[in-house]
């Protein structure tokens, strides 16, 4: 290929995203569907701009890589310690529930059990990229649904480990499948100990070295280096380079350079996904469509029916509510993109016929390709479900029981607003509560998890896991009530750190005498707000600033508890 043809290739692909992302936009569909379509559109089996997928494909791959990458950023050791419930209890289920499921459908239909096991394991896995950008568009990454889905994505992407070294040995000659089986594990088991011990010790030093040459385009470039890098050596000891990435995302988490890792990589995964998404519309095979529609349909609409019905049945048997398992249900009813690399590994192994594989694959194009569109409809239904039980107690129940060391917002006004904002910018699970319906109402329509009640009361501050929780802030405009529900808090649980907004100096002891761990003046913290946009427009350095305020919150406050103290001494 000459370079003028390279660069109109390019020109091409981003030519016809933005043509068809911008369209989707203005018609608020998804861009995922604009990816999609576009794909679709100038690949080999549409106007046959660009033919050469391959290439194209391969660079796609890095896509998956940083998705990975940044939902181990977002994630932390701790927290997926958290999610072990979940990720693999519910996700363990999905996936051996699947298999065995549809392992047995195929046997039923006549194929034998190495073929009924590719197929099983290819239809267990969901589409981490496409399912991740669609709750990023719903504004579900806080909400239940998000963590439901991201726990079962994570442990999706774990298993297509052994799903991998079992298609390997399906043809293997010599040694027995234990044997064999066994001896990868250890591998495995070997590889990840290695890269997360040598992580520990390394990252930190290196990344803090990087730092102090004060080059920013080297530091984006260790940062591409560890991703890739760990990605490689995963891929050396047979296991996935995106489960590299996730480990690196993971190890970089623990560290203080986490947010400028963090902004280094967000545009790469955006570009790099944008075309993933791409590439599987090109794959999109739309004369075999035309050709066997009523059989890829079927095959199709088998796929996501059995896998959203599995998913809905495992959430109501672990307490999940209602709304949440259809909508979690639909949202990773489709195939996912290792599902390609499945099938495309049993192909080479002439385990499945050329045209089988061929089949399996448009069956799983199709079936992301409509992900979007049964996300929205998955969202309506959840909405129409939970329109009548947003105060009950059980919903709130049902809703918190996978949140561990989350974080409690009463009242969701200005104050509880920011701090939720502030909460998802550093991927803190938090859940909010509010005695206004109609702000509850139009919240949790944007996904927020939001909840309507009284926060004085015990059985709704059980229902929102407060024995479990991380932190409360109490931000209730209402004295009278913050100080009653500090105090029910503090019956419930001794040592949970609470957090209060005052209106003024007046109100931090009486805050702090009911139990609040540190009560914050608005009027104050406003009036230090105000000082410092003087001092930062009249050139004074962030840092000087920053010392400044720190001085005036603890001598103001200190003041302030000891003339409370004072005024409440006897004489």
């Amino acid at each position: 290929m000459t370079e003028h043809t390279e660069l109109l290739q390019i020109a091409i692909f981003l030519g016809a995203a933005v043509l068809i992302v911008a369209i989707c936009r203005l018609l608020r569909l998804s861009p995922v569907i604009g990816y999609l379509t576009a794909g679709a559109a100038i690949g080999p089996f549409g106007l046959h701009l660009v033919n050469d997928v391959e290439s194209a494909h391969d660079i796609a791959q890095f896509g998956v890589i940083f998705l990975l990458f940044v939902i181990g950023l977002e994630l932390s050791l701790d927290r997926l310690r958290s999610m072990r419930k979940h990720v693999f209890g519910f996700g363990g289920a999905q996936v051996v529930l699947t298999i065995g499921i549809f392992f047995c459908l195929v046997l039923g239909s006549g194929g034998n059990a190495a073929i009924a096991l590719i197929i099983s394991g290819g239809f267990a896995l969901s589409s981490t990229a496409i399912v991740l950008q669609v709750i990023a568009e719903q504004n579900e990454k806080s909400s239940q649904v998000g963590r439901l889905s991201l726990a079962v994505l994570i442990l999706q992407d774990l298993a297509v480990i052994p799903l991998l070294v079992m298609v390997s040995l399906l043809n293997a000659k010599g040694a027995s499948f234990s044997t064999i089986l066994l001896d990868a594990v250890f591998k495995a088991i070997v590889g990840i100990t290695v890269i997360f011990t040598l992580g520990h010790i390394l990252l930190r030093p290196l990344f803090r070295f990087i730092a102090s040459l004060e080059n920013t385009e080297l530091f984006t470039a260790t940062t591409l280096l560890v991703v890739l890098g760990v990605a490689s050596l995963t891929s050396l000891a047979g296991l996935s380079p995106a489960l590299g990435a996730f480990i690196a995302g993971l190890l970089v988490a623990e560290t203080e350079f986490k947010p400028q890792v963090e902004s280094d990589v967000l545009p790469f995964k955006g570009l790099l996904l944008g075309l993933f998404f791409m590439m599987v519309g090109m794959s999109l095979n739309i004369d075999m469509l035309y050709d066997r529609f009523v059989n890829i349909l079927g095959l199709t609409f088998a796929l996501m029916a059995v896998k959203a019905l599995i998913i809905m049945g495992l959430c109501r048997v672990f307490h999940f509510s209602l709304s949440t398992a259809v909508h979690v249900g639909l949202l990773l009813s489709q195939g996912g993109e290792f599902s390609f690399v499945l099938f495309g590994l049993a192909e080479s192994q002439h385990v499945l016929s050329p045209a089988l594989a061929e089949t399996l694959m448009v069956v799983v194009t199709v079936s992301m390709t409509v992900t979007p569109i049964l996300a929205g409809l998955g969202q309506r239904i959840a909405t129409a479900l939970e329109k009548y039980a947003i105060s009950r107690p059980e919903t709130m129940i049902e809703e918190t029981l996978d949140l561990h060391h989350h974080v409690i917002i009463c009242g969701f006004g200005r104050v509880g607003h920011t701090v939720a904002q502030m909460l998802e910018t550093e991927n803190m699970n938090y859940v909010a509560i509010d005695t206004d319906s109609f702000l509850t109402a139009r919240e949790r329509k944007r996904g927020t998890p939001v909840y309507y009640g009284d926060t004085t009361r015990v059985h709704v501050l059980n229902a929102l896991g407060i024995q479990r929780a991380r932190a409360v802030i109490v931000t209730h405009n209402d004295t009278r009530v913050a100080l009653q529900t500090i105090q029910t808090i503090r019956e419930l649980n001794h040592d949970l750190p609470i957090i209060a907004r005052a209106k003024n100096f007046e109100q931090i002891h009486k805050l702090e005498s009911a139990g609040a761990n540190r009560a914050v003046s608005e009027m104050f913290e406003t009036s230090l707000q105000m000082g410092a946009a003087l001092l930062r427009s009249i050139g004074i350095t962030d840092f000087e600033i920053t010392r400044i305020l720190d001085i005036f919150r603890d001598e103001d406050y200190a003041m302030t508890r000891a003339s409370e103290n004072e005024a409440s001494s006897p004489a």
